[in-house]
């Protein structure tokens, strides 16, 4: 007699919101890390986060595009939002670099860097929100345009 095994439901999570939430939870532990004055080295927690960062802005556009296949073309895709915050990281790299020089006072570097790292999270997030919304509409049914093309005649 065969045993019947029941199907437990599991919640579905996309795969790009497991990667996000994997890659925050690196940036909580390296900023606990912090807190708790274990790794006490910023520029390396810095350095850690910024990698973290790209490397989930680039996981997220691989799972985008390769795995599901663009179904259209927007104004801001993923290889837009990579450069826009490469771009990002590299002005609040120059900026920290004012601050090792002593050219600009570490408060306005450290808000000027708390901005654009906002921004940078923000635009990576309505992006992502933006490209999701539109996947999710279906695209209108393209008419044939192919039709049976005629065959020359053989004398």
């Amino acid at each position: 007699m065969p045993v019947r095994r029941e199907k437990v439901s599991k919640i579905k999570f996309p795969p790009v919101l497991k990667l996000l939430v994997r890659g925050y939870i690196i940036i909580g532990f390296l900023l606990t890390l912090e807190y708790f004055q274990i790794f006490t080295n910023i520029g390396i927690i810095i350095f850690l986060v910024t990698i973290t960062s790209i490397s989930m802005v680039f996981g997220v556009g691989y799972l985008l595009i390769i795995k599901s296949r663009p179904v259209r073309a927007t104004k801001f895709d993923i290889p837009n939002t990579v450069l826009f915050f490469v771009k990002g990281i590299l002005v609040i790299y120059f900026v920290s670099l004012l601050a090792e020089f002593d050219i600009l006072p570490i408060q306005i570097t450290s808000i000027i860097i708390f901005a654009m790292a906002g921004i940078l999270m923000l635009v990576g997030v309505l992006s992502y929100v933006y490209e999701v919304m539109q996947r999710s509409r279906p695209l209108p049914k393209r008419r044939s345009a192919r039709r049976k093309a005629s065959r020359p005649k053989a004398r």
